[in-house]
């Protein structure tokens, strides 16, 4: 199996089970930062999306990108199969190159503006200003939020084990998670918050090999 073909089973498996029919804030059209609308998660494979729906280049959108899930492929084993204990003390030699890997990175990303306090909507009515220090940043919704999802993705990973109609099964030791990181401290990218899951997928070798036919008969 291609791993195209497993990145794109692997990402309408993600938005069937962590996105679809959910809805998560995101910000309103327009910049308005007194609004904001709720919206179904997307998934993107290998990168965030770099224009919006439209004809014309708006980097200023890229918050948009937020709810959604990137999915990032790592690399992996072309061949490899790591000798397990159990086989060095049963003196079973199996053949070093018996299948394939698959290194993805989960990167989640959620939007949370703050908590509106008394008073911000109408000064901003009455005088067109923004007082910010009527928002409190400090919140931890969005840190939640974030939590929750990715519980969420954890659960779904550990109980299936595999993907469906796919060759990928959780290698479930090589499953961590964090929040987004840079030089070992967690990066403040407010309003939006990130985290992100790694997980090593195991593959079939797709080739025919007499020997390791003869090892199992």
């Amino acid at each position: 199996m291609r791993n195209s073909e497993r990145l794109r089973k692997l990402k309408n498996y993600i938005y069937e089970n962590l996105c679809e029919g959910r809805k998560m804030k995101t910000p309103a059209p327009g910049g308005d930062i007194t609004q904001f609308v709720y919206d179904e998660p997307k998934v993107y494979l290998g990168y965030f999306p770099s224009r919006s729906d439209r004809t014309e280049y708006a980097p200023e959108e890229a918050v948009n990108t937020a709810p959604s899930i990137l999915i990032m492929p790592n690399g992996g084993y072309e061949k490899n199969q790591e000798e397990e204990r159990f086989d060095r003390y049963s003196n079973i030699h199996r053949p070093k190159e018996m299948g394939q890997s698959l290194n993805v990175t989960m990167l989640f990303t959620v939007f949370q503006d703050g908590l509106r306090l008394p008073g911000f909507v109408d000064k901003a009515v009455e005088t067109g200003e923004f007082d910010l220090s009527l928002i409190m940043e400090g919140s931890e919704d969005g840190l939640l939020t974030l939590m929750n999802w990715m519980d969420d993705a954890g659960d779904l990973l550990l109980s299936g084990k595999f993907i469906p109609e796919t060759d990928l099964s959780v290698i479930e030791k090589s499953m961590e998670w964090g929040l987004y990181s840079d030089q070992k401290y967690i990066a403040d990218r407010r309003p939006l918050f990130h985290g992100a899951y790694n997980i090593t997928f195991k593959c079939h070798a797709d080739e025919y090999n007499e020997e390791i036919n003869n090892l199992i008969r």
